[in-house]
């Protein structure tokens, strides 16, 4: 089943937007709703493999553009380009009625890899950063969870949208 590329950036852009706005609200220690993630994965799954990748970028351009994030453009392109290759993956594979639940799996994996990206960045950068052990405990694995079960929730309301009356 594919889905209208503008219904999809749509959803990417304003994933993104709400991200940028309201994650300093949402922190809780190094755990935050990562929802342009969420809308990458969602959004982009049932594109196909080029279409998928190049919004999934663009939506982690948006989401450093408007600010978000650490601070070190780049690491929200990254964190997107990932998102979208998985749920394009993903996408790809028939299922039935698991679909919410693949995508939520690929949300958690998405953030785990964008949160690790952020750490090898501020270590690039030459700034102090968290020790390895720590960051994964602390860090990553519950931010994983959260955004998963996050994914989970929200999932259907959001492929619905994104494909629309016709495609139900």
């Amino acid at each position: 089943m594919r889905l209208s590329i503008s219904r999809a950036a749509i959803v990417v852009g304003v994933a993104a937007l709400l991200e940028a706005v309201l994650s300093p609200y949402l922190t809780f220690g190094g755990v935050s709703p990562k929802v342009s993630v969420i809308g990458i994965v969602f959004a982009v799954s049932a594109l196909r493999d080029l279409q998928a990748v190049l919004l999934g970028f663009f939506g982690g351009v948006i989401f450093d553009a408007l600010g978000g994030g650490i601070g070190l453009f780049g690491v929200g392109a990254l964190g997107g380009l990932v998102a979208g290759i998985l749920a394009s993956r993903v996408g790809a594979v028939p299922r039935k009625r698991a679909e919410v639940f693949l995508l939520s799996q690929v949300v958690g994996v998405a953030v785990a890899v964008r949160d690790l990206i952020g750490l090898a960045a501020i270590t690039l950068a030459g700034l102090q950063g968290p020790p390895l052990g720590d960051f994964l405990v602390k860090g990553v694995l519950p931010d994983a969870l959260l955004n998963a079960l996050l994914a989970f929730l929200v999932g259907r309301w959001i492929l619905n949208f994104a494909r629309g009356k016709e495609d139900r």
